[in-house]
């Protein structure tokens, strides 16, 4: 009895963190953003990018791909996601990859995203935001400028794991863990374990934020 209560109270504990994990990373990312030129776009308008690019991220994330995009850094010292640009832009213009190495049908999100707003011609940035110890930091994955009109936002929470590994190119052999990953000098893999995980399975948690406008 006392170990099953035991176990309850750790579990209650993990969730306690996860809940004010997310809670702090979501007040960091609630940035109102303003045109930075004249312009209006409907408030229908305005609901329906946030519904359409929603439902992109809750596809993406319930079958693992906002996981995999989070994850996709090559064993190295580049300061950026695989394939990417720079540490400021991300991919840059380009959507974010079909990464392969974690499905064999590869990740969707890019195609998803590029199918619903490049056909639209509307643009957009993402933004993934994680703890590093007392602060929150953020890593850019795509960057297509600033919002010359009024933006809208959403968001996803992924939930990263100890025994997970990045998957990139990690030179032909097995990929190292996160935690090896971020303690590794010689790999640049940005998100550390939150301090509020450490005695948990869970790595930290991230919010995924994609920008439209």
């Amino acid at each position: 009895m006392n170990d099953d209560r035991s176990q309850a109270y750790t579990l209650e504990g993990f969730i306690g963190s996860i809940l004010l994990l997310t809670a702090i990373l979501f007040a960091f990312q609630s940035v109102v953003i303003l045109p930075t030129t004249s312009g209006s776009v409907s408030l229908d308008i305005q609901e329906q990018l946030r519904t359409s690019a929603n439902d992109v991220m809750i596809i993406s994330g319930d079958d693992g791909g906002l996981s995999c995009q989070v994850r996709y850094w090559n064993e190295s010292s580049e300061p950026y996601f695989a394939e990417g640009q720079s540490k400021d832009r991300g991919y840059g213009v380009n959507p974010p990859p079909n990464v392969t190495t974690c499905d064999a049908d590869g990740t969707q999100f890019g195609a998803m995203l590029n199918e619903t707003f490049g056909e639209q011609e509307q643009e957009y940035n993402i933004i993934v935001s994680y703890r590093n110890n007392s602060s929150t930091e953020a890593v850019t994955m795509v960057s297509r400028g600033s919002p010359n009109a009024p933006a809208v936002s959403t968001t996803y929470t992924v939930t990263l794991y100890d025994d997970q590994r990045i998957l990139g190119d990690c030179g032909g052999a097995q990929c190292p863990t996160l935690p090896a990953a971020y303690a590794d000098s010689n790999v640049y893999f940005p998100i550390p374990e939150a301090d509020e995980f450490e005695d948990s399975p869970i790595y930290n948690v991230v919010v995924v934020r994609v920008v439209i406008w």
